[in-house]
C-alpha cells in the first residue's frame, strides 16, 4: 500500500542539485492585460519551484476553471493542488511524475527544455464536482545536472471529451518542423499501457485506413515489422481487433 502521493514525495522526484537550493527564484509577474486574456481563454497556468514545492505563479484562470481563490491557492503551494486531485488518480500521478523524469533524462541536456509533457488527471472543483484536466508541462529552467528546477504548466478542462481513460502521459519534442510525438503512456485501472513512437505512427496510419503493406512502404520498414507492431498495439491496449483498437485510440484522444 502506497502512502498517498503528496507534495513532499513530489519534491523527492524533482529534486534540484544541492548548489541551487540557496538561490531564491523570484515570482513571475505577467502583464495584467495578458492575465485578463488568460482568464478569458478559460485556461489556467501555473509555475512551480521544485526546490520548495511552492508556486512562482498562478493565473487567475484557476477561479474560472475550478472555483478556487487564486491568492489562497498560491499561498497553499502544491499542497493546494494535491488536495484537489481525485484519490483514485494520485497513484497514477506518482507514476507520471517518475516517468516524466525518467524520459527527460534520456535526452541530451540541451534538448530537455524543448520537451512538452502532456498528462491528464481528475480533480475536484471548489463545489465538489469532478473534472478531468489536461496539463501541458515544460521545464524552462534546469539545474546543474540537467534536472528540472522549475516547471510551467498550461491547464485545460477536457471533461467534455469524455475520454475513457483517466490518466495519460504524452511526450512531444519541439523540432524545426514543429512538435513531434515521442512517447505515450496510458494508466488504466492501475496498469500502464506503453505505446512507442513507432507504434503510434503505425496506429495513426491504421486509423487512416492504410493496409499493412502500405504502412510498410510509407515508413520504410518491412511488412513483418508492421505486423509485429500491430500485434503489440493489440496486446498493450487489451483489445482483439483493429476496429476495437481504433475505437480505443480515439477514445484516448491519440488519433482524430
Amino acid at each position: 500500500m502506497h502512502t498517498p502521493y503528496d507534495v513532499r514525495q513530489m519534491k523527492t522526484v524533482f529534486h534540484p542539485a544541492a548548489e541551487t537550493l540557496t538561490t531564491a527564484l523570484p515570482p513571475i509577474a505577467p502583464d495584467p492585460a495578458f492575465e485578463r486574456l488568460l482568464a478569458q481563454s478559460g485556461t489556467w497556468c501555473y509555475s512551480v519551484d521544485f526546490r520548495t514545492g511552492r508556486f512562482r505563479y498562478v493565473s487567475p484562470g484557476i477561479q474560472r476553471m475550478l472555483g478556487y481563490d487564486r491568492a489562497a491557492w498560491q499561498f497553499g503551494g502544491m499542497d493546494s493542488f494535491f488536495r484537489s486531485v481525485h484519490p483514485e488518480d494520485r497513484e497514477c500521478l506518482r507514476k507520471i511524475h517518475h516517468e516524466i523524469l525518467r524520459l527527460l533524462r534520456k535526452y541530451p541536456v540541451d534538448q530537455r527544455c524543448g520537451l512538452t509533457f502532456v498528462f491528464t488527471c481528475r480533480v475536484y472543483t471548489v463545489d465538489g464536482r469532478v473534472v478531468q484536466l489536461s496539463h501541458q508541462l515544460v521545464f524552462p529552467e534546469l539545474d546543474a545536472a540537467g534536472d528540472p528546477l522549475t516547471g510551467f504548466t498550461v491547464v485545460a478542462d477536457i471533461t467534455a471529451l469524455k475520454t475513457p481513460i483517466t490518466c495519460l502521459l504524452h511526450v512531444k519534442q519541439g523540432t524545426a518542423r514543429g512538435e513531434e510525438p515521442c512517447h505515450t503512456l496510458v494508466f488504466p485501472y492501475e496498469e500502464t499501457v506503453n505505446f512507442s513512437a513507432r507504434e503510434l505512427e503505425v496506429l495513426r496510419l491504421l486509423v487512416a485506413g492504410l493496409r499493412s503493406e502500405d504502412i510498410a512502404r510509407q515508413l520504410y520498414i518491412s511488412y513483418n515489422t508492421v505486423c509485429t507492431h500491430r500485434k503489440n498495439l493489440l496486446r498493450k491496449a487489451g483489445v482483439k481487433g483493429t476496429v476495437e483498437l481504433v475505437g480505443y485510440a480515439r477514445g484516448l484522444g491519440l488519433v482524430g
